[in-house]
Formats: C-alpha cells, sequence, structure tokens
C-alpha cells in the first residue's frame, strides 16, 4: 500500500511540473485606406474595421497572454473618453471573425465602431483611434491594478461628418 501511495504521489508531482500551453494574442494593426476620409451621416453610424491577432502557442505557466486595447474618438481635433476595447460599454469594441477561412498563426477580427450622431449643425471632424497595452496580460479587459505601457494612438477610422 505504501509504494502505491509513492507512485502516485510521485506521478502527481511529476505532472504538475508540466508547463501547459500559453496561447498569444499580439493585435497586429495595419493601415487601411477604407475607414479613411469617410462622409459620415449625422445620424451616425457603424463601421466593422478588420485586423488581425497574431497568434501563437509556448510552454508556460499562463494559460493566456494577450495586450489590452483602449480606444477613444477625437471630435473636432478634442480627444474624448477613453475606453477599455474589450468592454460592452464601449463606442468602439472588438470581437473575433470565426466566419472566415482560418489561417494558421492568425486571427481576424473587427473593431465594431459606433460612431455617435452629430446633434450641432456644422459638419465636424471625427477619428476612432485604439492603443495597444506593450505590456501583456492574462485577459482581454484592462485591469487598473495591472502595470501599464500604452502605445501610440492609432487612427483606424475617420472622415467629416455632417450636421444636421
Amino acid at each position: 500500500m505504501r509504494k502505491i501511495f509513492y507512485i502516485v504521489l510521485t506521478l502527481c508531482l511529476a505532472t504538475s511540473c508540466v508547463p501547459f500551453p500559453t496561447e498569444w494574442f499580439e493585435p497586429k494593426i495595419e493601415e487601411n485606406d477604407d475607414y479613411h476620409n469617410l462622409k459620415i451621416s449625422a445620424e451616425g453610424d457603424r463601421y466593422k474595421v478588420p485586423f488581425e491577432f497574431m497568434y501563437y502557442t509556448t510552454k508556460t505557466k499562463w494559460p493566456m497572454r494577450t495586450y489590452p486595447i483602449r480606444c477613444r474618438f477625437i471630435i473636432d481635433d478634442i480627444p474624448g473618453e477613453i475606453y477599455d476595447a474589450a468592454s460592452s460599454k464601449s463606442p468602439i469594441t472588438w470581437y473575433s471573425d470565426y466566419t472566415s477561412e482560418r489561417t494558421p498563426g492568425i486571427e481576424k477580427a473587427f473593431f465594431d465602431v459606433i460612431i455617435p450622431a452629430n446633434e450641432s449643425s456644422m459638419d465636424r471632424t471625427i477619428a476612432a483611434q485604439i492603443s495597444i497595452d506593450n505590456i501583456d496580460h492574462s485577459t482581454y479587459e484592462i485591469q487598473e491594478d495591472d502595470e501599464h505601457d500604452w502605445g501610440e494612438w492609432k487612427t483606424v477610422l475617420d472622415g467629416i461628418q455632417a450636421g444636421r
């Protein structure tokens, strides 16, 4: 009985030391001329701006590593509130595109950009920007307790929005 106990204990220790595969998701944002210099209606609009996550696995102790994304609008050259792009309460969110053909090492995704209505009678400039954390984290959501090193703001969509 004692031998069985030591064998089971040895097996448990041996398997607990094996590293698990870690899935890495690194956002890759490229310029897309289809979403620049747009003419946007006064009522606002919704756009699906494509981007990609570079996906790979390694052997470490963490199940997932990713780089959180924050976002904002700039309206008439005035930066607006900063949002967590992983939050459903944000006007700029992202989601994975599970409908397209899969490419090894690449996960296709979209920014869902909801342009608010322009209540003014004047046309205005509007830009949707994102910033990617340079430090990897265990969740897509921004955790305020974590250390962050935000990258530069990148414009993923811009245009002129008509006034009412």
